[in-house]
């Protein structure tokens, strides 16, 4: 079955609002203020619930080489599962990628603290905490971690300075869940499973009422609750629970 299109969304909601009649979410201003309304509830609920379907792999972003330990997140993950990283040790070796082992922010720092600048094999990097961390400059990484919740930027235990001046996007490999989007088109699908559909739907209709109109009818919020009722219900139907400590960019 076809997944529902915004223009469609659009059209059902200034229907219910007496609006005018649109061909696109573009021919009027009350079926363009209607289209961000849906997209900010899809956004909203995205951000809620976690898509074990929409896995993928995908490498990492490089920093440059004032932070050659530290990549940052592809853009739009909810969940980094696992990196790997390939660790060959010439540039001409086959490629060797090895998974990073994540360590808790406390126990990074702790085996960081214990390494010492003066070393040739250490550099002092400072990160964009302004942390000064202590990292070897002699070894692919082993180690991971991500210092606040929320941020992008995954920092490693070391990096080769003898192949690299700074850990390579190309060398990274990342798996996790990517958060679905919503472009403003006409054609845009609403991606979701069919309950999360319908309470993007209802959550839009009502909040284009509340801004729009003379504020949410009683049935509107009837149905709107029960649509989140029914999505809270199935929210944890599939759960991955291989590794709970895998970093978790959803905002709960």
């Amino acid at each position: 079955m076809a997944k529902p299109t915004l223009l469609e969304f659009v059209q059902d909601i200034l229907s219910d609002a007496d609006g005018d009649d649109v061909n696109s979410i573009s021919d009027t201003v009350e079926s363009d203020q209607c289209a961000r309304v849906v997209r900010d509830c899809f956004d909203q609920i995205v951000d809620l619930h976690d898509f074990e379907h929409t896995k993928t792999l995908k490498q990492l972003d490089a920093t440059s080489a004032s932070t050659p330990n530290v990549m940052t997140r592809p853009e739009g993950f909810h969940t980094l599962e696992w990196i790997r990283y390939d660790k060959r040790q010439a540039a001409g070796d086959a490629q060797a990628y090895d998974r990073l082992v994540y360590m808790e922010v406390d126990s990074f720092i702790d085996r960081a603290s214990s390494l010492s600048t003066d070393d040739s094999t250490v550099d002092a990097i400072t990160l964009s905490t302004g942390h000064i961390l202590p990292v070897r400059n002699d070894q692919a990484p082993t180690y991971y971690t991500v210092m606040d919740i929320g941020s992008d930027e995954i920092v490693c235990d070391s990096y080769d300075s003898a192949l690299e001046t700074n850990l390579q996007a190309s060398k990274s490999l990342a798996y996790g869940i990517e958060k679905p989007s919503l472009t403003l088109a006409d054609a845009s699908e609403i991606s979701l499973p069919k309950h999360l559909a319908v309470l993007v739907k209802r959550e839009a209709r009502a909040m284009y009422f509340d801004l729009y109109k003379d504020g949410i009818t009683s049935e509107i919020d009837r149905t709107r609750r029960r649509a989140e009722t029914r999505a809270q219900r199935q929210r944890n139907i599939i759960k991955n629970t291989d590794n709970d400590n895998r970093p978790d960019y959803g905002r709960k």
